[in-house]
């Protein structure tokens, strides 16, 4: 066989195995969550399957990937989403940030794995005892570029003061839901993407105590999208109504 021979059994090769790959049929957002959820209890037993953490996982991926779950949650070393759901290489598309905000750079993370990759789920993932919560809840200046990062996470300590309970616990879990409602909005592309049913975003909240993930109620985190989105509408209308008084 002559060079060009060789050559052109590599491409063909090369795009047979991209084809295989790209061809493997994404679970639902359904089957992803309970992929995860499954993961965690393997987590929280410390029965670990370690699926997806061998050469031939590692080859194979050499193709292309094809994550079934976005993951956003806290840059803390203790949170880490392949070991709190037992996953493997090629299995998340992670985005890690203290306090797992979404600011531009991760609502652009999270377009490119819900439009191009086809990923179906995402899970807002906050902590206990997260230390940019507890920073957020402080007085005091802070240095460096931490108060833009603050600053994102303050609105959710402001909202969790004067409720029953822990206040780190309780403005954990509602900056979840605040971001969970932040992508569900994002325009143009994540709100389009879950509002067409191609992405769905799902908040939780883990234990450092028990390693299990408590799943946050869908029926609140969506009454409140509804209840954000109607008063987008209510304003939309009342800013396109005329003004008859102007055209007396």
């Amino acid at each position: 066989m002559g060079i060009t021979g060789i050559r052109t059994s590599i491409v063909v090769l090369a795009c047979a195995a991209w084809a295989s790959a790209a061809s493997q049929p994404l679970p639902t957002a359904d089957a992803a969550l309970r992929e995860l959820q499954a993961g965690n209890e393997h987590h929280a037993s410390k029965h670990y399957q370690h699926p997806h953490q061998n050469a031939a996982r590692q080859r194979e991926l050499t193709s292309g990937q094809q994550p079934h779950a976005i993951v956003l949650s806290c840059a803390d070393s203790r949170v880490a989403p392949e070991i709190v759901f037992d996953q493997g290489l090629g299995d998340l598309f992670d985005i890690r940030v203290a306090g797992n905000v979404a600011g531009d750079a991760e609502l652009a993370s999270i377009e490119y794995a819900a439009e191009h990759l086809n990923t179906p789920l995402l899970v807002v993932m906050g902590h206990q005892k997260c230390g940019a919560v507890t920073a957020a809840a402080e007085t005091g200046e802070a240095s460096g570029h931490l108060p833009s990062l603050l600053a994102l996470i303050r609105p959710a300590v402001e909202q969790a003061k004067g409720r029953p309970g822990d206040l780190i616990d309780n403005a954990v879990r509602i900056n979840v839901e605040n971001v969970v409602r932040q992508v569900r909005a994002s325009r143009p592309v994540l709100a389009d993407l879950t509002s067409q049913g191609k992405l769905t975003v799902v908040g939780a909240v883990y234990s450092l105590d028990t390693g299990r993930v408590t799943w946050l109620p869908q029926a609140v985190l969506q009454s409140a999208a509804v209840r954000q989105q109607s008063s987008v509408c209510i304003n939309s209308r009342i800013a396109e109504t005329p003004d008859l008084s102007m055209t007396r």
